[in-house]
């Protein structure tokens, strides 16, 4: 079932104008009459009809403002829906993305549920996987035909002479965060008020739940503890699990003292009394790197152009549509998290929303900076030699937006 159709879309957007036109009306003769009313009455109930009228006056505004932003939609609607309707075929119409499960898919969530992949004909089967790891192996195999990786993934693919190509980016920085255990924090005297720095010297000597080795939750941890002074060899003991399902059963059972992960496991772990959190956004080595993007391959884009666009038309006029409405965005994130804590929910989905508002395009300083990833341990003469232009390109998701009429700069 679809939750947003383009059709009904336009229908509530005019009824809505209608509507809004009505009220307007109806509130100008509410106010003249309310003043005919009083013309002769004492001052207190003149200045009683003047407020009354300037409340009137203020519900108008506000109807006709919802009126406006329905219009806006029922012509981003049509638009859209004329565009789709003169494309030929597409070569490949049914295919396969790679995700991981946590709260960092909500575009994707939102493409698919909110009918976004369905209007550009594409017909989407989505296959859980894990960490990063299985990804990207999904993604070299040709199995499937898109996956969500973080930037590392792209450049060592390259480096291996696999031809991974990122087509639509995330920018500004990771949403990992670390928790550690009550019983942990109590002990090194942190909470959720200390110092980053005072939180990860609180790391040293536990037991950490990570993902899978290469992944890029395990990469960030370990290059973070490494930036702070912490051993990774020998100053913790790394517990690799693979995913949120697996790490957070172990960090409630007190397996693991504490674990690297995203949301929404992370907050569910962070909402138990005494725990801290570790916040990555925090973190000023990673602010605006490019961390993360949606990926394909050349030899993809070389055999199907025409799906590639319409994946990429799809998920950009997703963004567009989440953007504009929160509300129903949070419904689909809870349709897809059924089980999830109302608190745990909001907070996993503001975390992951936010990060919609950001640029979507790849910067060379923040994809260089996000190159740091992989040079952890080497000096700084020795750069990885990987290039941007040839693991991402801004093309395709600069095409659709001129298409679809969408600002992402």
């Amino acid at each position: 079932m679809r939750i947003v159709g383009r059709s009904s879309t336009a229908v509530r957007s005019g009824r809505s104008a209608g509507k809004a036109r009505r009220h307007g009306a109806f509130l100008g003769a509410l106010l003249t009459l309310s003043l005919l009313a009083v013309g002769c009455g004492s001052d207190s109930e003149l200045n009683a009809a003047r407020e009354e009228a300037a409340a009137a006056q203020a519900d108008a505004a506000a109807a006709r403002t919802q009126a406006a932003a329905a219009q806006a939609d029922a012509d981003a609607a049509r638009a859209e829906a004329a565009a789709a309707s003169v494309r030929p075929p597409l070569s490949e119409s049914t295919i396969r993305w790679a995700g991981f499960g946590g709260m960092a898919e909500l575009l994707f969530f939102v493409a698919d549920d909110a009918g976004h992949f369905e209007a550009e004909g594409l017909e989407v089967e989505r296959i859980e996987l894990g960490g990063g790891t299985n990804l990207f192996t999904a993604l070299a195999s040709g199995s499937v035909a898109f996956t969500q990786l973080g930037t590392q993934h792209g450049i060592k693919a390259v480096g291996r002479g696999l031809d991974f190509r990122g087509i639509y980016g995330f920018s500004h920085g990771p949403n990992e965060f670390g928790v550690i255990s009550p019983e942990a924090a109590a002990a090194a005297g942190v909470t959720n008020d200390s110092t980053l720095a005072e939180k990860f010297e609180a790391l040293r000597g536990l037991k950490i739940g990570t993902g899978r080795p290469g992944s890029t939750t395990t990469t960030l941890a370990i290059g973070a503890m490494e930036q702070r002074g912490i051993d990774t060899e020998s100053d913790v003991e790394l517990v690799p699990l693979g995913s949120g399902g697996a790490l957070l059963p172990a960090f409630q059972a007190r397996e693991i003292d504490a674990f690297f992960w995203i949301p929404p496991e992370t907050q569910i772990a962070g909402a138990e009394a005494g725990a801290v959190m570790i916040d990555f956004r925090e973190l000023s080595e990673l602010a605006d790197i490019n961390w993360a993007g949606y990926m394909t391959t050349d030899s993809y884009i070389i055999e199907h152009p025409d799906t590639v666009r319409a994946f990429t038309r799809a998920v950009l006029s997703a963004r567009r549509w989440a953007l504009a409405h929160e509300a129903e965005a949070l419904e689909i994130a809870r349709a897809r998290f059924p089980d999830l804590d109302d608190t745990v929910l909001e907070q996993s989905f503001k975390i992951d929303f936010d990060s919609l508002k950001r640029s979507i395009l790849w910067r060379e300083d923040g994809f260089e900076q996000g190159r740091y990833i992989l040079n952890l341990g080497l000096p700084e003469d020795a750069p990885n030699e990987t290039l941007m232009s040839a693991v991402v390109t801004n093309e395709f998701v600069e095409e659709a937006a001129a298409e679809l009429g969408i600002d992402i700069n």
